[in-house]
């Protein structure tokens, strides 16, 4: 039973008996009735395909188009006949089909061509039609001013555009913009006869229905006088692919010949023959050849300048020879000239598609290489600089001598030099006065040693001696006191005079003793001399190994603590001497350490300074003390809680973004910025007091208040520290002590008077007694903190002081 048209107003009847097919699909291409032509024409039963999707019947290479009048239909009453491929169970059948909407459907009528066409096809005209309608390449029929008249359906297979919307406009609207002028002139071209009287064929870039550019061939013929054409005929043919080749290639040749004349070699190309194809002009330029020369095919003439300059011409000339007698041959050799130079040649056959063209010389320059072999054969085991043995000979010397040990028993020592302050003599007096004083040095310690030993540089400012054969303790260290009395003693440098004082290890070695292992042990007991205060020696101690295995696993531990909630932070309240009101708690960190407990600031500060990880443990104190102080502010009110006071290392204040970042902190915690103190070292302030001045300031202008920590124990004056927005002074403990209520001058007390003077408030650290509070208080000092009051807290601990502080306070 045949479905009926729904809501159609057409008569059922008259549907059914039409020899077109005719049927009606949705907007996703379903189909929701047809007529019994219909199944006739797909070779199936109207009901098994009603839902189906045309477009799965449609010819692949059909499908653009036919989704391309799909979507055109939708705005128009009747639609562009279209010649499209359907499968049918007895083969592919050519249908001419036509659309219109009804409703919000669209009706298709198709009739099939299929036979009509085969008998059409014996004529020429449609075996034409036929070839126009499914050729790869597009025509387009154009008038005599370039306007379209009608196109091929190449136009929508190959750029996607609609054929109906091309017709009646310009030929130019499908050109790239840039292509305008080209297509202007190959018409002017095409419509004279005069000029051009066969087609004229240009490149131009045709736009995709997405406006893509795509290129190709157009050849333009002229027939506007043909009474049955009347215009001009374009046809062309996507070249992307020969566009792209031509581009390659000349990319290619441009890399190639860039390459040949920028290279260092000298390249020489010859024919079968022997004769000159080519040459680059680093080729002339190495062997000297004039410019007469150099572009001249009189082989003879250059060979004989090439002769005239060689050590050995004969061998020259027989290596060519025997070369151009075997063509698959092949070599590398050296040529030597009579003013020193050398050469180095390599010769190789020129095939073009497998097929020996030619032959390629190359020469390259090798007379500095030589000459650098020589050198660097002294170099290897010497310091270019000094001239003593460099590290490599150094650790061979050391290797022999622990050999010698194994024969005849003994040991060796080693003494590990390093200069104390080097540094600062190259930042102010420069490099070169850096280097000449290492001169100097290893000329002295050179003379500290017996004939026997090696005296080396192993690089910058550090310096090693080997004594082979040690006799009993006192050689080595006689040698050690020796270098460093000998270094104490000034050298006069560029009209100044400059001290290189250096600090020794000596480390004592067997025979079993590997070379790094006693390196090492030297090299240990050198820092232990530089922490006992530079400029002496220290002999190299198993206790000294334990410490650097004990500091390596701190670091390799510290590392992520934050991450892993091991870094926990203390609070030590800041008190007001007057009232006894806690005014701040400073935060002090601990870490945690899963495996030796709760370590202090100083068990790995310092590592964290010196491994680049103070600013991660910085920002997470800075994070967790203003978390924590909001929580205070929760618990006992705004107007109660305490101020959180933070230390700044010198690398968070030398950050730029810190003023930023700190702001954003405020914001996101809430914390008021009066309630963020943030301690500064005096040193951290004076090592860029430029930088350090801008940080502060913008910090300032967010309302966070500044303190400079330690102060009386740097170097900064008072003329710098009134530059400075600074809010609090903070009175080092060292100058906190017994003495302040005994009569006479103190120090502290003369703190606390600059402190007013510069409008500041002084904090005294390290109150241990109440004698001392008594004292400070006197002076006028407005806070302090230390263990007389209370050692710092955790964070439990310190809310239920503050607590306590608030209930104290509001009672």
């Amino acid at each position: 039973m045949t479905e009926r048209l729904p809501a159609a107003d057409v008569h059922a009847d008259v549907l059914d008996a039409l020899p077109d097919a005719v049927m009606l699909i949705d907007d996703q291409a379903r189909l929701s009735w047809a007529n019994p032509a219909a199944g006739a024409l797909f070779g199936r039963s109207v009901e098994e395909s009603i839902g189906l999707c045309g477009l799965d019947f449609l010819h692949p290479d059909d499908l653009q188009v036919a989704l391309l009048s799909l979507e055109s239909v939708q705005g128009k009453t009747v639609g562009t006949p279209l010649e499209l491929r359907i499968r049918s169970t007895d083969g592919w059948r050519l249908v001419e089909m036509v659309g219109s909407m009804v409703g919000d459907e669209i009706l298709l009528s198709m009739r099939d061509l299929t036979e009509r066409r085969r008998w059409e096809v014996a004529g020429e005209t449609a075996r034409l039609r036929s070839l126009m309608q499914n050729a790869a390449s597009i025509t387009v029929l154009l008038s005599g001013d370039g306007i379209v008249g009608a196109s091929s359906v190449g136009v929508t297979r190959q750029l996607g555009i609609d054929q109906e919307w091309l017709e009646n406009r310009p030929f130019l609207d499908l050109i790239d913009e840039l292509d305008h002028p080209v297509l202007e002139s190959a018409l002017r071209q095409v419509r004279d006869p005069g000029v051009s009287p066969t087609p004229v064929t240009v490149d131009l870039r045709l736009r995709t229905a997405h406006g893509d550019p795509v290129p190709f061939a157009i050849t333009f013929t002229n027939l506007l006088d043909d009474p049955t054409v009347e215009g001009i005929v374009a046809t062309g043919h996507d070249v992307s692919d020969r566009v792209r080749t031509e581009d390659e290639l000349r990319a290619a040749n441009s890399i190639l010949a860039a390459t040949l004349e920028s290279t260092a070699d000298g390249i020489l190309v010859v024919d079968r023959d022997g004769r000159i194809t080519s040459c680059n002009k680093r080729f002339a330029m190495m062997w000297r050849l004039p410019e007469s020369a150099s572009g001249s095919v009189d082989d003879e003439y250059v060979m004989s300048l090439v002769l005239e300059q060689l050590c050995d011409p004969a061998a020259f000339q027989a290596k060519v020879g025997e070369l151009y007698a075997d063509p698959e041959g092949a070599s590398r050799d050296t040529v030597e000239f009579l003013d020193g130079r050398v050469f180095e040649r390599d010769s190789l056959p020129q095939r073009i598609d497998g097929e020996i063209v030619g032959r390629v010389w190359s020469f390259r320059d090798m007379s500095d290489h030589r000459r650098l072999q020589d050198e660097l054969a002294h170099q290897a085991f010497h310091d270019p600089l000094t001239g003593l043995a460099n590290q490599a000979l150094f650790r061979e010397r050391v290797t022999v001598a622990a050999a010698r040990l194994a024969r005849r028993g003994g040991r060796l020592a080693v003494l590990f030099i390093d200069l104390d302050d080097f540094k600062t003599v190259n930042d102010s007096l420069g490099h070169s006065t850096g280097d000449a004083l290492l001169v100097t040095v290893s000329e002295r310690i050179a003379a500290c040693i017996r004939p026997g030993d090696t005296a080396a540089r192993l690089g910058g400012d550090e310096f090693a001696v080997l004594i082979d054969e040690v006799a009993g303790p006192e050689d080595a260290s006689g040698v050690g006191e020796r270098i460093i009395t000998a270094l104490r003693e000034p050298v006069a440098l560029s009209s100044t005079r400059v001290s290189a004082a250096a600090s020794v290890g000596i480390a004592y070695g067997v025979a079993t003793t590997g070379v790094d292992d006693i390196l090492r042990n030297a090299d240990l007991a050198m820092y232990t001399a530089k922490a006992a205060g530079k400029n002496c020696y220290r002999i190299f101690a198993d206790e000294m190994h334990a410490a650097a295995v004990e500091r390596l696993d701190l670091e390799t531990h510290l590392r992520g603590a934050a991450d892993r909630e091991e870094l926990v932070v203390h609070y030590q309240p800041i008190l007001e001497l007057g009232t006894g009101r806690v005014h701040a708690m400073e935060a002090l960190v601990r870490w945690a350490h899963p495996t030796r407990g709760l370590l202090g600031p100083m068990s790995f500060i310092p590592f964290a300074e010196e491994g680049g990880l103070i600013e991660e443990i910085g920002n997470h104190v800075l994070v967790t003390a203003c978390e924590e102080a909001v929580r205070w502010q929760r618990s006992v009110g705004a107007d109660f809680a305490p101020a959180v006071s933070v230390n700044l290392s010198p690398r968070q204040l030398g950050d730029l973004a810190l003023p930023d970042r700190v702001e954003l902190l405020l914001h996101r915690s809430g914390l008021h910025p009066a309630q963020l103190i943030l301690e500064i070292t005096e040193s951290a302030l004076m090592k860029d007091p430029t930088a350090a001045t801008e940080s502060l300031e913008r910090l300032s202008r967010l309302g966070v208040r500044l303190a400079v920590d330690d102060f009386g124990t740097g170097y900064s004056s008072l003329a710098y520290l009134q530059r400075f927005p600074i809010d609090l002074l903070k009175i080092d403990g060292s100058f906190v002590g017994d003495d302040l209520a005994e009569p006479g001058w103190s120090l502290a007390e003369a703190i606390v008077q600059i402190s007013h003077a510069l409008g500041m408030v002084a904090i005294a650290e390290g109150v241990e007694t109440q004698a001392q509070a008594d004292a400070l208080a006197e002076f006028g000092c407005n806070l302090a903190q230390g263990f007389h009051f209370s050692r710092p807290l955790d964070r439990i601990a310190a809310r239920e002081l503050i607590e306590q502080s608030s209930t104290a306070r509001s009672g």
